[in-house]
This record gives structure tokens, C-alpha cells and sequence, in this order.
């Protein structure tokens, strides 16, 4: 009997040792997605936080947005502005993180104007050889570039030029943006017509229009030679 007892518990043993052997390892885990964790949506709410930050509010009724190649200390500037964060530089589209490099521009929030349910964004590229202003939005995850309202860049005797008026031309309270164009040289200038955009209030896309009757009377480019505004 005990012989038999003995043989059972060797039985046993040997059982539960081959089980445990064949028992397959924790698969590895390595190539797995990485699972996204509430932080990672909090750092980009305060990224964007910073971002607003750095723009001043402006109120706008009547805004002319132009590109001053110089600014006077002096000077009534409204897109003067602030220099933005390293945040900010961050989290600007691809392309405009590279034209500030090609640029050698500083950067100034100039101003966040009130669109369809968000602010709109008016940064100033201030370059050596150019001067732009782009409007930017805060969309979803990104900050989407919407429209260049400004620039002036001057080379070999011609000068290139756009600008902006902001306001609202046919009183639906939402903002509409006029556009000038022009190059200027020594036998004189060469205009384009005026183009207007509206932004539609179901997408927030800026599109061309034809309909709205433009106070063109009260629009004129501005010259860095006589202006001072």
C-alpha cells in the first residue's frame, strides 16, 4: 500500500511539473498601440490656452490689417502685437513653422477678433525683406490656418502688396473681409480689383462674394511713405 501511495504522489508531481512547463509565457506586448491617457488632452488644452494667450482681443468695427515694414516706437500700430511663446510657434501649421524660418521673421500676436463662435487669430510674421499677417482658428486638434490678410514684401524696384479691411458690410453681425491688391513700381501701380469674402456661418469657411456692396470710398492701401496710423 504504501508503495502505491508513493508511486501516486510521483505520478502527480511529475503531472503538475509537465503541466507547468507547457504552460505558454505572457505574450509580448512591445508592438501593441500605445493607449492615449486624459492627460495627453489636458497638455494640448493648456497648450492652447497659451496660444490664446498671446493674442490680444481687439474689438473690431472698421479694421484696416496691413503689413508696416518699420515700425515707429511713436506709431499707432493696432497689429503691433506681443511676441508669441515657443508654445505658440509649436503649434502653428507645418508650413507656417517653416516660412518663419525661410522669413528670419519674428513673430507678434497682433490681435483675436470674434468669429462664428470662435476667435480668429491675426499673427504678424516681421522678416528683414517681408511682412505678413495670417489668420489662424483653433479647430478640433489644430490650429488651421484660414486666410493671408497682409503682406508686403519689396525687391528690385516693385513692391507687392495686400490688404485687409475687416468689418461687417451687410450687417448680419457676422465679420466680412475686403481685400486690396497691388504692385507698386517707379512707372506706378497696377491694382487689382477689390475681392470680398464672407465667412459662411454653417462651416466657417471663408468664400468669395459678389454681392455685397463694398464702401470702397473708405478703403485705400496703406503707404509706409506718408502714412502714419
Amino acid at each position: 500500500m504504501t508503495k502505491y501511495i508513493i508511486a501516486l504522489a510521483c505520478s502527480l508531481f511529475l503531472s503538475t511539473t509537465a503541466f507547468a512547463q507547457r504552460t505558454n509565457p505572457a505574450p509580448d506586448r512591445a508592438s501593441d498601440p500605445v493607449q492615449g491617457y486624459p492627460i495627453t488632452n489636458q497638455i494640448r488644452a493648456n497648450a492652447f490656452k497659451v496660444f490664446a494667450e498671446d493674442f490680444p482681443n481687439e474689438n473690431v468695427g472698421f479694421l484696416h490689417v496691413y503689413a508696416d515694414p518699420n515700425v515707429d516706437p511713436k506709431e499707432v500700430y493696432l497689429m503691433r502685437g506681443i511676441p508669441v511663446s515657443s508654445t505658440t510657434r509649436a503649434l502653428l501649421p507645418e508650413k507656417f513653422q517653416r516660412l518663419a524660418k525661410t522669413m528670419n521673421a519674428d513673430l507678434y500676436g497682433a490681435a483675436a477678433i470674434t468669429g462664428i463662435n470662435e476667435n480668429l487669430y491675426l499673427l504678424r510674421m516681421d522678416g528683414p525683406l517681408e511682412d505678413r499677417i495670417e489668420m489662424f482658428a483653433i479647430r478640433g486638434k489644430n490650429v488651421k490656418h484660414l486666410k493671408t490678410l497682409a503682406f508686403r514684401k519689396c525687391s528690385e524696384g516693385s513692391c507687392a502688396q495686400l490688404d485687409t479691411y475687416v468689418t461687417d458690410v451687410d450687417g448680419d453681425t457676422r465679420l466680412d473681409f475686403v481685400q486690396l491688391k497691388r504692385v507698386s513700381t517707379k512707372r506706378g501701380d497696377r491694382t487689382a480689383k477689390p475681392v470680398a469674402y464672407v465667412m459662411d456661418k454653417n462651416n466657417r469657411k471663408l468664400k468669395r462674394t459678389k454681392k455685397l456692396d463694398l464702401p470702397l470710398e473708405s478703403m485705400n492701401f496703406y503707404d509706409p511713405a506718408f502714412d502714419n496710423q
